[in-house]
């Protein structure tokens, strides 16, 4: 990809660590011997940054060429939601625990931003899941997701009943605790915390995780949303919660009902040409393949 960045825009939480001083310290300093490049940070690091970077409101960091989001998967997200329908393409920086969705680190951003300058990186687009709510054929609310949609009982103390269907025909009905359906991005978040199983960022699909079911029978499910959608409902006379992204959460009446197809949109990540997905695997869950001989 041939992509200049002229303005990057810094995304992060203050009061998530101590590595988000360290990594605008080292913005300052790379920013003042690069004045071409100009940085905007979210007005909520006002406290934290220094000139040249300058302090503005979400919307003119809407207006700049790159997100950079410093912190866990959360603060990418958090960039990413931002970035939706502006075509602005994120560089997840690792201040966090696990971080597959930032793949850089702090230690090495000076480097990072030096192969940004020299176009020493590629780029990645991950898809999305469109959610539209439905009362009878009106969408009464729409969400774009890049990770998850997580269905749950509105009341917390109960277990969720709902009907599935899978491109107008009838799946199954679902009993557990809650229900997932995530993308390729998500099946690394609480997709795999539930047992549910990874797939790789350039799989088109989406997988189906019921989170403790009531039946053994009943396991993830990996389906395309190519052309084809997903129909979620209450299967009781009880209302639902859907939770995108582990950020909106919105009530399902018992008369409503969600459809998820694959969004038009999707989500654009800057890959360092020394980072990779098979790599984080090993690096982040500590995969070992056989055991080690002594």
């Amino acid at each position: 990809m041939e992509k200049s960045f002229s303005s990057i825009g810094i995304v992060g939480f203050k009061d998530k660590s101590a590595d988000l001083a360290c990594a605008l310290k080292q913005i300052t300093s790379w920013a003042l011997e690069h004045p071409q490049v100009k940085f905007y940070a979210l007005d909520s690091l006002k406290e934290l940054v220094k000139k040249p970077i300058r302090v503005v409101k979400e919307s003119a960091l809407q207006k700049t060429d790159l997100l950079l989001a410093i912190g866990g998967d959360g603060t990418v997200l958090t960039a990413a939601h931002m970035a939706l329908g502006h075509n602005i393409p994120i560089l997840g920086v690792n201040a966090g625990r696990v971080g597959f969705l930032a793949e850089s680190r702090v230690e090495g951003l000076t480097k990072t931003l030096d192969s940004l300058l020299a176009g020493d990186f590629s780029t990645r687009e991950r898809m999305m899941i469109e959610a539209a709510v439905y009362h009878g054929r009106k969408c009464i609310a729409k969400q774009t997701v890049l990770n998850e949609v997580h269905v749950r009982a509105h009341a917390p103390e109960r277990m969720v009943n709902v009907n599935v269907a899978y491109n107008d025909t009838c799946l199954t009905e679902y009993w557990a605790d809650s229900i997932l359906v995530s993308t390729p991005t998500g099946s690394t978040a609480y997709n795999l915390a539930a047992g549910g199983p990874i797939i790789h960022p350039s799989t088109p699909a989406v997988v189906l995780t019921p989170v403790a079911p009531s039946s053994l029978s009943v396991r993830p499910l990996v389906l395309s949303l190519t052309d084809k959608k997903l129909r979620m409902a209450s299967a009781v006379n009880c209302s639902l919660d859907l939770v995108f992204d582990g950020r909106i959460t919105l009530e399902m009446k018992p008369d409503e009902y969600v459809m998820l197809s694959e969004s038009k949109l999707v989500t654009t990540f800057i890959r360092m040409r020394h980072t990779g997905f098979v790599g984080a695997l090993r690096e982040k869950l500590g995969w070992t393949g056989k055991p080690r001989s002594a």
